[in-house]
């Protein structure tokens, strides 16, 4: 007697409002899991897998399979974009549709980042420079107070960075079809340290090779470059070579800021992604789009750019609705990229859990 096997695709159920599969709209199955299921000899028709009850009749458990089927894993992707068939415009609309959800939401966080990012951090540094400053300072002293304000350059780049990385989290949490919680914006201040160590190992090799490059330009225009040469000589020498330099070098060093663009939205994403690690992947998530990201980036910056010219109030809808489109293109591109699973729990919690495929779980 020969058994026939069924093959049937569990999906959850959909939400018509929301572009995602939410796992616990259909908690008795596992999103994407394909089932075989042993069915009589000769039966015309397939029959359907029971959906809440097991062979005994008995409701069945969140995770249970009925008799005699095995579990191959996911199926499909959850999130609904990938990077086989993401398209511009799903993109611009996946964004628009989450971000006019909670416009108020995203005009207070973009205030919040406003005021605690940038602003008060501003008038901090004002404050502490014209306490310490001294007209006939020492050499040391001098010294002393540049190192200090390097260090508060530093921090104030620090609390920028963390409290962007909040509004990514609050743009995933939006992306996942939910409500953008104000509480986010603090989410990824554990991470700061990441940032600040992610933001050494960009700048040192990007920044350095470049100052070297301008050096090695000056010294071949202008030669042995005396102290007693008036500065305009020297650079009247070095303007035209350092000018090919620049025009020459643009197009390497934007081909590496588009692969590396998702460095900080990775480090965010993914608690298990270290500093190093995030620029990696990032990498890995542009490689064979970076047209695609190019584009986005461009519409980004023209969104921004006019938030400002209006009055500067308009940053305040223009720059949370940028940063929803930058991250709806990661969360695209991620989707089947040569990158691992994202661990999201401990700082995005279940927002994210969702836009990952599940691991393959036999039996």
């Amino acid at each position: 007697m020969v058994t026939k096997l069924s093959l049937n695709t569990f999906q959850p159920k959909r939400n018509p409002r929301f572009p995602f599969e939410h796992a616990e709209l259909f908690p008795h199955r596992e999103p994407g899991v394909l089932v075989l299921q042993a069915m009589e000899p000769d039966d015309p028709h397939d029959r359907p897998l029971p959906s809440q009850t097991g062979t005994t009749g008995a409701p069945t458990q969140p995770g249970d399979l009925p008799a005699g089927s095995i579990a191959l894993g996911p199926a499909t992707p959850v999130f609904s974009l990938s990077r086989q068939d993401v398209r511009f415009g799903d993109v611009l609309s996946t964004a628009a549709t989450a971000w006019q959800r909670d416009v108020g939401t995203w005009v207070l966080a973009a205030f919040l980042y406003l005021l605690l990012a940038v602003v008060l951090p501003s008038v901090l540094v004002r404050l502490f420079e014209s306490l310490l400053s001294v007209s006939d300072a020492s050499p040391a002293l001098e010294a002393t107070l540049t190192g200090v304000r390097v260090g508060i350059g530093i921090l104030q780049s620090a609390i920028q960075g963390v409290f962007f990385m909040g509004m990514i989290a609050m743009a995933i949490h939006a992306l996942a079809g939910r409500a953008a919680p104000i509480g986010a914006l603090f989410s990824q201040i554990p991470k700061a340290w990441k940032y600040v160590l992610q933001v050494v190992a960009i700048g040192v090799p990007i920044g350095g090779s470049f100052v070297l490059s301008a050096m090695l330009v000056f010294y071949l225009a202008v030669g042995s470059f005396d102290l007693d040469m008036p500065f305009d000589e020297a650079f009247e020498k070095a303007a035209l070579p350092l000018g090919w330099l620049i025009l020459l070098s643009a197009p390497v060093y934007l081909f590496i800021a588009i692969s590396i663009v998702f460095a900080q939205l990775e480090l965010a994403y993914n608690d298990n992604a270290g500093p190093v690690e995030a620029v990696i992947y990032s990498w890995r998530i542009a490689r064979g789009k970076r047209w695609l990201v190019l584009g986005v980036m461009t519409v980004c910056a023209l969104i921004s750019t006019a938030s400002i010219l209006l009055c500067g109030i308009g940053i305040l809808f223009g720059g949370p609705l940028s940063t929803v489109i930058l991250v709806s293109l990661y969360l695209a591109l991620r989707n089947g990229a040569d990158v691992p699973l994202a661990e999201t729990g401990s700082t995005l919690g279940n927002a994210a859990s969702g836009f990952e495929d599940k691991p393959v779980r036999l039996g």
